[in-house]
């Protein structure tokens, strides 16, 4: 394995290539394929440019039957949320893994990695494990411990150590274990209008929700260990955004400290709002997201500022599919951080 310095500067060198050749040859597709599930948060556009392949979870409203990101959008759960319909989802049946593994094959890959929704919250991994056992090419089926774009950035990741470096092309269980890496790594805080949806889909027992909504007062979700837990209370949704954007803040500062030592707290101060010891986007090593359901203001106010505060070129803003936002509910906002 090449030191990172170097694989920095083969990255630069590869990409200086590519913008000297005005006619570069035609893409070679990587030999390992990723897949991944609706639950990641990618749009069409992130997967295409990626070469992922996406696979939908099933939305139930009232009994019709949808599948996720395909038909049935944001938009569309929205309005079924408003109406008052019941809303519930389930995972995909093994055979629509095992569609996607077929494909992959049949457009010259020699593995597949398969990168999901963490099995404490459904049994889409599992789903994806049965498939696997029959595909015609080896599949390395990975739990992210995950969900939204804490799973969406591991697959990202993914793709792009599919493609290899100047040393030779990935295999599969290399990519699988960025993947994995990734999707760990993640750091996820979330906030809702109601936990109701939570507690009626199992995703958070009545305890923790009870104890989430003692007072009035609003509490702060996160993602540990691939369960959702109440981590804090705050009294207002301004707080509660307020508190997200801190919790981010930190986490960054943080992972830049532990990375990079003296080196953190370098780089020019952007405002009051930057958060300590956190240096230029260049030296840090992190993805950092922001979804929603039903809030785009809010959810562009809250990437603004942590590109304001973070110094980063980019804070991704998704907001997610029908199977996460039916058990969030509208007015769900969400951060995640992940190591890059």
């Amino acid at each position: 394995m090449p030191p990172a310095w170097a694989e920095r500067v083969a990255r630069r060198l590869r990409r200086g290539s590519r913008a000297a050749d005005p006619d570069p040859a035609p893409a070679v597709p990587p030999r390992v394929a990723v897949v991944t599930d609706s639950t990641s948060c990618l749009t069409a556009a992130d997967a295409a440019a990626w070469g992922i392949d996406v696979v939908p979870l099933d939305v139930a409203a009232d009994g019709e039957r949808f599948r996720d990101g395909v038909d049935l959008t944001p938009d569309g759960l929205v309005a079924a949320l408003g109406s008052g319909r019941r809303v519930t989802t389930s995972q995909p049946p093994p055979a629509a893994f095992a569609a996607a593994y077929e494909a992959a094959a049949a457009r010259g890959a020699a593995e597949v990695v398969s990168v999901h929704l963490s099995g404490e919250l459904s049994g889409t991994v599992r789903a994806a494990g049965l498939a696997a056992q029959l595909a015609p090419l080896p599949v390395h089926v990975v739990d992210s411990r995950s969900a939204g774009l804490g799973l969406g950035f591991a697959a990202l990741a993914a793709a792009e150590a599919a493609g290899g470096t100047v040393w030779g092309p990935a295999d599969g269980a290399t990519v699988a274990g960025t993947a994995e890496q990734v999707g760990r790594s993640t750091a996820a805080w979330f906030v809702v209008d109601s936990l109701d949806h939570l507690r009626r889909g199992g995703r958070l027992s009545a305890a923790a929700a009870a104890f989430g909504t003692v007072l009035g007062l609003r509490p702060v979700l996160t993602l540990r260990d691939g369960r959702i837990e109440v981590a804090e209370r705050v009294r207002t949704r301004r707080a509660a955004r307020d508190r997200l954007h801190a919790l981010a803040v930190a986490e960054v500062a943080r992972r830049v400290a532990a990375g990079t030592g003296a080196a953190a707290g370098a780089g020019p101060d952007r405002g009051t709002d930057r958060g300590a010891g956190v240096p230029d986007a260049a030296d840090r090593a992190v993805r950092v997201g922001v979804q929603h359901l039903g809030r785009p203001e809010a959810a562009e106010e809250v990437a603004a500022r942590l590109r304001a505060a973070l110094g980063l070129d980019e804070v991704l803003v998704r907001e997610v599919g029908a199977v996460l936002g039916g058990h969030l509910g509208v007015g769900a906002l969400a951060v995640t951080v992940t190591d890059r």
